[in-house]
């Protein structure tokens, strides 16, 4: 029986190559978009280019209500998922309170928000793939505010830690917005590893690197293609609770 991954975000970029190579190697893949169109005309393009098997899902991963909507429709199908892929992500959004509000909606509680409402169709021994970057470094923290991410053991305290960040309109943790977006998120792949290790879900945080996307720039220095491969390590990881790229521990 094939195995099926979700990818958020999957409409372009490094997301849409994650679900292009699945699809190739035999998964059956949900491509997760925001804007439903766009969703649909990815699916069916990489239908037509892998001979897969491709499927959309409307999610937007700053809504509750869609992720839990994109749940039930999923549940509704009888859809089990071996693989999550909480690649959705934003960088360089408007700056002040709205923009560190929206970026860390986007790339912290977007992938918690998904992933528990993925939970219940999530298989025992699934993984769960949470794409971050080398501006996540704790290094790039000051020294309190890395304290308070290295030392959360609960999700509870580090959504506290992470909701000062966007109450203080983003200023003062010694980096960008984006940084703390990615620490936080670090922290949590973390917290995830721990609270699902019972199940056998193996959680981790990817690098792709500086890649040659729309987010990323003309200037990058690598690929779609190997960007995405970062990401594709995790799908099968056996280890948990680590940062990794290109399948390497880096440190966090």
């Amino acid at each position: 029986m094939a195995k099926t991954a979700l990818i958020t975000g999957a409409n372009r970029g490094i997301g849409q190559q994650v679900a292009r190579v699945l699809a190739g190697d035999g998964w059956d893949v949900l491509v997760g978009a925001r804007d439903k169109k766009k969703g649909e005309a990815t699916a069916a393009r990489l239908r037509k280019d892998t001979g897969g098997r491709l499927k959309a899902v409307e999610l937007d991963v700053t809504s509750d209500a869609s992720a839990t909507t994109a749940a039930q429709k999923l549940r509704d199908g009888a859809i089990k998922i071996d693989a999550l892929v909480n690649n959705a992500g934003v960088y360089g959004v408007a700056r002040g309170p709205d923009g560190a509000s929206l970026t860390l909606e986007t790339n912290f509680f977007g992938p918690l928000r998904v992933t528990d409402a993925m939970l219940p169709l999530l298989r025992d021994g699934a993984t769960i793939t949470n794409v971050t970057s080398g501006l996540g470094g704790l290094e790039n923290l000051d020294a309190a505010h890395d304290k308070r991410l290295s030392n959360a053991q609960t999700r509870e305290a580090l959504v506290a830690a992470v909701r000062d960040f966007v109450d203080s309109g983003g200023k003062g943790w010694g980096t960008d917005v984006y940084g703390v977006s990615k620490a936080a998120l670090n922290a949590l792949t973390r917290i995830l590893a721990a609270e699902l290790a019972p199940r056998q879900i193996r959680v981790n945080s990817t690098c792709p690197g500086w890649v040659r996307t729309d987010m990323g720039g003309r200037s990058a220095t690598r690929s779609v293609e190997q960007g995405a491969a970062s990401v594709l390590w995790g799908v099968t990881a056996t280890e948990t609770g680590g940062v990794f790229r290109d399948g390497r521990r880096i440190p966090f």
